[in-house]
């Protein structure tokens, strides 16, 4: 009888939300076919769709037989509303998007949001403040100064993108359906011939609750009939659900309910055993540290990143390299494209945001925090079985995404790295490829003087304040580690420990 009970436990856990992860093992390309489970759960849900789809897309892309079935789902009566990206020059990013609108209609987006902004940026004058830190050579874009406590030393480096950024618009990088007010699919998977057509690593989840499916609704609404985006949307608070014994689930939206800040990072804190993590763009600073302290504390870290994403200049992949903990860069034709983790064996995080300040303070995402066993050895399970497909000499070095290092990438038809150049024009392929372009470089250095660190110091008053490296009376302030007084790693690191910064 316990067995019994046991059994229909799982069978209700797994009808009530599933996890549907895509191993792109054995495709050569993209593929506009929807034979894998990441696919074939949304079909099946359009196919049986009765009253309503409401859905939140990037875009699409040679996915014919969702398109079709979003075709039949309005031949037959059921009302069809979407949402999807635009920037600010009115385009999107999939070649199919366009023949979606004319066809479905009812699809807005968010081009004048991102265009009010433009107008607002251009009229505000550009800031001149320069971080102090020392720019790499070859990097233009805004700077991070970065610094890292490795206990009696620091781990520094500088990251800035090659070119200097311009606003080409926030994004709106949802990928989500709800069908009937009952079925929820989303995640990390774009509707795409490399997404849904099985060529990336990504993760779907379907979620059957109407509790759950209510809150979409409201997020979609926001969107689709009131035009509001990015940072014009409202928080609706907390959203936890039950949806079986043993199985709970959290919903954020970005940028809203801002998922980093008040999930994933306190998440990553509290971790004790292990965090597995399955990332396209991981290049947020603060996830990096609380990754780095839970190494240290003696938690278990494993990172899978993009090798695109990896030639990133604010990928932080390095540096987690440097403080120990093991990163694979893949080396597959196709993406690390998941946004994931498992924590501790028992939560699993998911969603189509992605590991950055965009993809929580500016972009239209949304996250699901899983509290589940099941779910999590599930990701588990995939998770090592991706770590072990890839070479442990992608455990130091990065593969370029558009060459014979990764994978079907120089014969498979696609840009790999995004230089609008495929397969062999792309010189990646060639018989003697050029290296990558050199990361920002990083240096671990002692606690003390001579390094730049932030000075904490005590003031007359004996309260406790900060000098950056380039205060005008940096040089006089000494650090008296018998008075309390400390050398700290990095500003971040001294306002959390309660330093105020020394006016200038």
């Amino acid at each position: 009888m316990l067995a019994l009970c046991l059994s229909l436990l799982t069978a209700h856990a797994a009808d009530s939300l599933q996890l549907v992860l895509n191993d792109p093992a054995g495709r050569t390309g993209p593929e506009d076919k929807c034979d894998r489970g990441v696919c074939s759960t949304l079909l099946e849900r359009i196919n049986a769709a009765e009253k309503t789809i409401d859905f939140a897309l990037y875009g699409i892309r040679d996915q014919n037989d969702i398109i079709d079935a979003l075709k039949r789902a309005k031949e037959r009566g059921v009302v069809i509303r979407g949402v999807v990206d635009r920037d600010v020059k009115h385009r999107n990013y999939y070649s199919d998007t366009e023949e979606v609108i004319a066809t479905l209609g009812n699809i807005t987006d968010d081009y004048n949001s991102d265009s009010d902004k433009a107008r607002a940026l251009a009229k505000k004058p550009r800031s001149t403040y320069e971080p102090p830190c020392q720019r790499p050579k070859g990097f233009a874009g805004p700077l991070q100064c970065l610094g890292y406590d490795l206990g009696d030393r620091c781990l520094i480096a500088v990251h800035a993108s090659r070119e200097d950024l311009a606003f080409q618009g926030e994004i709106m990088h949802n990928k989500f359906f709800v069908v009937d007010e009952r079925y929820v699919w989303t995640g990390s998977t774009n509707l795409s011939d490399s997404g849904t057509g099985g060529y990336n690593a990504n993760l779907v989840t379907v979620v059957d609750s109407p509790e759950v499916a209510a809150w979409y609704t409201e997020e979609f609404e926001q969107m689709h009939r009131d035009g509001r985006y990015h940072d014009h949307k409202f928080s609706r608070g907390v959203k936890q659900a039950r949806l079986a014994p043993g199985v709970d689930v959290e919903v954020l939206f970005s940028p809203q309910d801002k998922p980093i800040t008040t999930k994933v990072r306190p998440l990553l804190q509290r971790a004790s055993d292990r965090i597995d993590i399955a990332v396209f763009f991981l290049t947020h600073k603060g996830i990096a540290e609380d990754l780095i302290l839970a190494h240290l504390r003696g938690v278990k870290v494993r990172v899978i990143m993009d090798a695109t994403a990896a030639k990133n200049g604010y990928a932080k992949h390095n540096l987690l390299r440097a403080a120990g903990i093991p990163v694979k860069v893949e080396n597959w034709g196709g993406k690390m494209h998941a946004k994931s983790a498992v924590i501790d064996g028992r939560i699993v995080i998911t969603g189509s945001m992605n590991w950055t300040s965009a993809g929580e303070g500016g972009n239209d995402e949304n996250t699901i925090i899983v509290h589940s066993n099941t779910h999590a050895q599930q990701f588990t399970a995939w998770f090592d079985n991706l770590w072990g497909q890839i070479d442990d000499r992608w455990l130091t070095r990065d593969p370029d995404p558009e060459s014979m290092n990764s994978g079907t990438a120089c014969t498979d038809g696609s840009d790999n790295d995004f230089d609008r150049l495929r397969d062999g024009e792309d010189p990646g392929c060639s018989v003697d490829p050029p290296p990558l372009p050199d990361s920002p470089t990083w240096e671990i250095v002692a606690k003390e003087d001579g390094h730049g660190l932030v000075k904490g110091i005590l003031d007359r008053e004996g309260r406790k304040v900060y000098l950056m490296s380039n205060h005008r009376d940096y040089a006089y302030a000494t650090v008296s580690t018998v008075a309390g007084e400390e050398w700290l790693c990095s500003e971040q690191q001294a306002q959390a420990l309660g330093y105020w910064r020394y006016p200038e």
